[in-house]
């Protein structure tokens, strides 16, 4: 199969045979996609059983609704054969379910960077109480910092580098600077799609505790009180007892976050995959192939429902208890060992070729009626992608960038900007401008820019306390 899809691919591209490999492609694209999605489903499944009945993630209740409503789907399709259209009114319930899951991440997103925007705040005044031990002074730290940042010969690692230290360098950045390298670090997107941009947007507003919908009314409100505390307290002057209290409040909360976000991630997860299962199920020619997962998906489906399921029927002995269920279908990955890395590789290889497929064979693709597939390819993609939740919905390739469109833009961002930092405290505006300025592409133009940034930012720091934090916190990273 792996040389099938590698010779479909080269024959494509060369434009042989154009007529015969498309549907060739797309049949064997999604065969490939179901086979890997029904591996990584029996996998994550399993898991997801774990986390559910062993107590692991205790916000398992809160997520119990979607979690249901997955698991009806995964009976309705393993268990009563829908047809073609049945699978794919399933796809679309599936489609729906993703949305709802991507719009409490979203909430999720814009409440943990608040909580990172006030744990760099209180991390900065924790060494007012607290020792001190000795680190170097600012012109030696300062060489220390930049060699780190330059220690690698790839480039990339050097932006991360930089970034990294923007974040954690006291902050003694001029507004009026800020803002300027904020409109240059929108005016980068001239040219790139739309989707580009409104993403940089996305992220640079929830990086900034600008980001609000409708959804932040609807879900996680247990979390706003305590944002709202953290909003009044006085920074400057906050005494060692008030600073212990909200510490805890933090760590506390910054818990429960990544706890919630790990099980919608999970559920993310299986959903992708279902939905790919549902989709492409009808080009699967050997329904056998992938039997031994399918079994394993069908019993945790029965386990979650607390069903009967004749897939325990094949074991050897009697199976009666959950513990021997489970013990049984652990016992099935051994027989699929090693199948998930080779799809993989398959999978890559057919997934690479997609955009440019669809883009040279446009005319070709809508002669034979294949529009639908490549649409459904195109999802596939960006699910099995490295983002969970990347965003479905279809771009005009043709909507770029003006330069109107990016000028707009920055200035919208920076008026939101003006207006947040009003009546703002000091530290809670340096905070902000930090945790954005990390986020944004790298202003230096060269390595003495970056020294001399560095230099500045120690030495226009008459706060020991915020000093020392961050050149802790550095330290740590570079050693």
């Amino acid at each position: 199969m792996s040389s099938k899809i590698r010779e479909c691919v080269k024959d494509l591209e060369k434009n042989q045979n154009v007529e015969i490999l498309l549907p060739e492609y797309v049949s064997q694209y999604m065969e490939i996609s179901e086979s890997y999605a029904k591996m990584n489903l029996m996998m994550e499944y399993y898991m997801f059983y774990e986390t559910v009945t062993e107590g692991i993630n205790p916000y398992i209740d809160s997520a119990k609704e979607t979690a249901d409503a997955f698991h009806d789907i995964v009976a309705a399709f393993f268990e009563k054969k829908p047809s073609d259209s049945g699978k794919k009114e399933l796809a679309e319930s599936l489609l729906k379910l993703r949305q709802e899951v991507v719009d409490r991440m979203q909430v999720l997103t814009a409440y943990v960077d608040c909580f990172v925007i006030y744990e760099y705040i209180l991390n900065r005044v924790q060494y007012r109480f607290e020792d001190q031990e000795f680190l170097p002074e600012d012109s030696v730290f300062a060489q220390e910092l930049v060699n780190f940042i330059f220690s690698s010969q790839d480039q990339a690692t050097i932006s991360d580098n930089i970034r990294f230290a923007l974040g954690q360098l006291p902050m003694r950045m001029a507004r009026s600077r800020y803002f300027e390298l904020l409109k240059d670090s929108i005016s980068v997107y001239k040219g790139s799609d739309v989707s580009s941009l409104e993403g940089y947007l996305y992220m640079f507003r929830t990086s900034a505790m600008l980001y609000h919908d409708d959804n932040m009314e609807k879900y996680f409100q247990e979390f706003v009180p305590v944002l709202e505390e953290l909003a009044s307290l006085d920074y400057e002057t906050i005494d060692e007892k008030t600073y212990q209290i909200y510490a805890e409040k933090i760590r506390v909360n910054a818990s429960k976050l990544n706890d919630v976000s790990d099980l919608y991630m999970q559920l993310g997860k299986l959903i992708n995959d279902m939905y790919i299962i549902c989709a492409a199920d009808k080009y699967v020619q050997n329904q056998d192939e992938m039997k031994i997962a399918e079994n394993v998906i069908r019993g945790i489906n029965a386990l979650f429902q607390n069903r009967e399921c004749d897939v325990f029927e094949q074991s050897e002995s009697p199976l009666t208890t959950e513990e021997e269920k489970l013990y049984w279908m652990g016992e099935q990955f051994v027989e699929v060992e090693g199948k998930q890395e080779s799809l993989y590789d398959r999978l890559n290889m057919a997934g690479a070729a997609l955009e440019e497929i669809e883009e040279s064979q446009k005319e070709e693709i809508a002669k034979l009626s294949l529009n639908g597939a490549f649409r459904i390819l195109k999802k596939m993609f960006l699910m099995t992608s490295n983002s969970t939740f990347a965003d479905l919905s279809e771009q005009t390739l043709e909507e770029k960038v003006s330069a109107q469109m990016a000028e707009e833009a920055a200035d919208r961002l920076i008026a939101e900007c003006k207006e947040f930092f009003k009546g703002k405290s000091r530290m809670l505006r340096r905070a902000v401008m930090a945790n954005t300025l990390e986020k944004m592409p790298v202003f230096f133009t060269s390595a003495q820019e970056v020294a001399d940034y560095v230099m500045n930012a120690l030495t226009l720091c008459d706060d020991a306390a915020e000093k020392y934090a961050a050149k802790q916190l550095l330290s740590e990273i570079m050693h």
